[in-house]
């Protein structure tokens, strides 16, 4: 699909590092006549920002009117500005945690940008994400409640809950797995493996370097109706000095976690768009896999959808699977589960089966033989 001059220049803005060719095709779009309002209003929606601002300063600066620097400016410091808040916060709360003795992790967010590019000022951090273990999630929601936040939402599929403090206006989405639930990620193997991050002077704990990244796979690749491109940017500043032998062990990790293919589609994702090396070790099988280039397929197109004014009439379609179950199961590791709700889907009726042939209620079971033979007709034709 072809992108417009803005589009590719978020593109190549959105790389943890620019050089060489890529600098000079930056000089070049910035020569032509561009919509600064597409830029910023995509910039922000994906994320990038921060990135934006600091490629821009460090190699095309001469090139920018006086009002777009300044403008740029002024968003970059609102997203540091707002990131400050959300790091001075999530120290408070994790004080309140260990008063009460409440095990909890945070991830993603201010942390994520201190694993990822050591710069608090180079990701856009919209909320603060907490991890606390199923049996302490009451507990935790009644803690954040004591401290200024409601609840306004428990997402079962989600694996969370969404509590807002309302003079603050801050997000914290309080989980206690990963979601979404239909994935069944294991969160407690996340448990084992954690590490510190220093934030703003502090010790913090957070998910090791590892399960960061293939955190940043799941959030990747979960949603295909809302990729952004702030999740490949920070795939890319991770995994910017991996050796074989790191990549070789976020493969086997993730196997053990059941995102593999996850992290796999990430993976091939960031290399389309941000030209990420892919790496020379790892499942070669799954990155030619068809139906996992499939679903990187789908998270491309939506993305561009998004970027071409073309996304409102096309929120939850699929432009690649004929539905998100199928999406979801391309990107299922367990083999017996991808059988299993395969089989369930092949012989399951719906709507589309009844409307072939009217049955009475009594001979409704019927409808489990039909569907079979359904779709075998509709493949054969």
């Amino acid at each position: 699909m072809l992108q417009s001059p803005e589009i590719e220049l978020l593109l190549l803005c959105a790389r943890p590092q620019v050089t060489g060719d890529a600098v000079s095709r930056i000089r070049f779009l910035l020569e032509q006549e561009l919509d600064w309002r597409i830029i910023f209003r995509h910039a922000k929606n994906y994320r990038i920002i921060p990135l934006l601002a600091s490629h821009m300063s460090e190699h095309a600066a001469n090139l920018l009117s006086v009002d777009i620097q300044s403008e740029l400016h002024a968003h970059h410091r609102d997203s540091t500005q707002h990131n400050l808040v959300l790091a001075m916060e999530l120290l408070r709360l994790i004080d309140l945690f260990k008063a009460e003795e409440i095990n909890v992790v945070p991830f993603k967010g201010t942390v994520s940008a201190m694993l990822s590019y050591g710069d608090l000022a180079l990701r856009a951090c919209g909320d603060i994400d907490l991890l606390v273990k199923p049996g302490e999630h009451e507990n935790a929601e009644r803690l954040l409640e004591s401290a200024g936040y409601s609840v306004k939402e428990r997402y079962q599929d989600a694996l969370q809950s969404t509590l807002v403090h309302d003079s603050q206006r801050i997000h914290i989405d309080l989980h206690w797995g990963i979601p979404t639930g239909g994935l069944h990620i294991n969160p407690a193997l996340l448990w084992e493996d954690v590490t510190e991050v220093i934030l703003l002077n502090r010790p913090v704990i957070t998910f090791s370097r590892c399960d960061t990244l293939l955190v940043m796979a799941i959030n990747a690749t979960k949603e295909y109706w809302r990729p952004s491109l702030h999740h490949l940017s920070e795939i890319a500043a991770l995994t910017g000095t991996y050796t074989d032998a790191d990549w070789i062990a976020a493969f086997q990790r993730a196997r053990r976690i059941g995102c593999q293919r996850m992290l796999v589609a990430a993976v091939l994702f960031t290399h389309r768009l941000i030209d990420m090396k892919l790496p020379s070790v790892g499942p070669v099988r799954l990155f030619n896999h068809q139906s996992i280039n499939r679903a990187v397929d789908e998270l491309q197109d939506h993305l561009f959808l998004e970027s071409n004014g073309q996304k409102e009439n096309t929120v939850m379609q699929l432009i690649h699977h004929a539905n998100a179950q199928n999406y979801y199961l391309s990107l299922t590791d367990s083999s017996l589960r991808r059988s299993g709700d395969w089989l369930k889907w092949a012989i399951t009726p719906n709507s589309s089966d009844q409307a072939v042939i009217k049955l009475p209620g009594n001979l409704a079971f019927l409808y489990y033989f039909i569907r079979p033979f359904r779709l075998l007709i509709k493949r054969w034709q």
